[in-house]
């Protein structure tokens, strides 16, 4: 009878530990960060300031602009901003990005990127923090 209590406390117990596990995404909000394109292979240096994300591809001079709105801790939605679209229509064909952050590290987080125009469309990337200039491990 113990041990049927036991292997019931532990299989009631173990999904909450899933849940108890936080991210801290919060440090992820602002700051410079890289990531690399899965299909091109270039990486994209990313720019987050409060509501406003720059994104930039090394060897390139296009920079677009987004706005951000946080929608909790850990997800948010990107859409380009007027002066991104005069500049470059294609930017609104893929319509508003939501990016939930799955998983956090002391340097990076892995990120899921949802499509509002094209909902088959699922992208996991691994972003990693940009030291700021003085910072350990630059």
């Amino acid at each position: 009878m113990k041990r049927k209590i036991t292997y019931f406390a532990i299989a009631l117990l173990l999904p909450l530990l899933g849940f108890a596990q936080s991210k801290d995404c919060l440090k992820f909000k602002d700051g410079t960060f890289k990531v690399t394109d899965p299909a091109s292979k270039k990486v994209c240096i990313i720019t987050r300031n409060g509501n406003v994300q720059t994104e930039k591809m090394e060897e390139s001079e296009e920079v677009y602009d987004f706005d951000l709105v946080w929608i909790d801790d850990c997800t948010y939605t990107v859409s380009p901003t007027p002066a991104t679209v005069a500049r470059n229509k294609d930017v609104t064909k893929a319509g508003t990005m939501t990016v939930k952050i799955t998983k956090t590290t002391d340097k990076s987080y892995v990120q899921r990127i949802t499509v509002a125009n094209n909902p088959k469309f699922r992208r996991f990337d691994e972003v990693f923090l940009v030291p700021e200039k003085g910072e350990k491990g630059e």
